[in-house]
C-alpha cells in the first residue's frame, strides 16, 4: 500500500468514529423513542466504520474513494448542522463545528493527495 492511500484510509477511518461514538451514547438515554433513533443512527455509523476497517485490509483503491468521499459528505453535513444549531441559539459549542469542518477538509486533502499520487 501507498503513503497516500494509507493516509486517505486513516483518515476515512478515524471521521466514522465520531458519530458511532456519539450515536452508541445516545442509546444509553432513558427516552424510548430517541433510543431507537439512536439505534438506527449507530447500525448506519458502525457500517461506516466497518467500510472503513474494510479498506485498511488490503488495496481497494474504488473502495477507499468510496467510503472517503461518504465520509467527506458526513462530516461536511454535520458540520453544517451543528453550524445551524449554534445560529439557532441551541448552545452548539465551536468544537462541534471545527471538527466536522476539519475533518471533512483532511478528507479533501487525502482524496486529492491519492488521487494525484495515482
Amino acid at each position: 500500500m501507498s503513503v497516500p492511500y494509507l493516509v486517505l484510509a486513516i483518515i476515512t477511518l478515524i471521521s466514522t468514529v465520531p458519530s458511532l461514538y456519539f450515536s452508541a451514547v445516545e442509546m444509553r438515554t432513558a427516552e424510548p423513542k430517541k433510543r431507537v433513533i439512536a439505534q438506527y443512527t449507530t447500525a448506519r455509523s458502525l457500517a461506516l466504520f466497518g467500510l472503513a476497517v474494510v479498506a485498511l485490509c488490503g488495496r481497494f483503491d474504488g473502495w477507499l474513494l468510496a467510503i472517503a468521499f461518504a465520509m467527506l459528505l458526513v462530516q461536511a453535513v454535520d458540520g453544517v448542522i451543528a453550524l445551524r444549531a449554534r445560529a439557532a441559539g441551541l448552545g452548539t459549542p465551536l468544537g462541534n463545528i471545527i471538527g466536522p469542518f476539519a475533518t471533512a477538509a483532511a478528507s479533501a486533502a487525502g482524496i486529492i493527495w491519492f488521487l494525484v499520487a495515482g
